[in-house]
């Protein structure tokens, strides 16, 4: 069972490009094991680190509270439903497209292309 109490203190302690870098992350990886056999006991923890994720950055009145809140809907959604491998199979293209989301909003991209070029 992960420690949720350091992840949240590890999350909180990155800069907010970080952040929204590390949600997406997690919803990729999320979109990744939802593809694999093997995501029984992956999968709803995924969920709920990238639920909570979003929960911390709502607490911090974001720029983006609307899409995160639209977000926020859509994982606790299938939190509550639990383990259905119809409701899995929907979370994969859901999922891809809210990591890249995510992603643009952390402008950590643009950051990454500016020191490239």
């Amino acid at each position: 069972m992960p420690n949720w109490n350091a992840i949240e203190a590890s999350f909180l302690n990155q800069s907010m490009p970080q952040k929204l870098g590390e949600l997406a992350a997690t919803l990729a990886r999320l979109k990744s094991w939802s593809q694999k056999n093997a995501n029984g006991e992956i999968v709803p923890v995924l969920l709920k680190e990238s639920l909570l994720y979003v929960n911390l950055l709502q607490r911090q009145n974001h720029l983006h509270y609307a899409e995160l809140t639209q977000l926020q809907k859509l994982l606790q959604g299938w939190v509550n439903r639990g383990d259905n491998s119809t409701e899995i199979v929907n979370l994969v293209p859901t999922a891809a497209i809210w990591s890249e989301r995510i992603l643009d909003m952390s402008g950590l991209l643009v950051a990454a292309d500016s020191k490239t070029a």
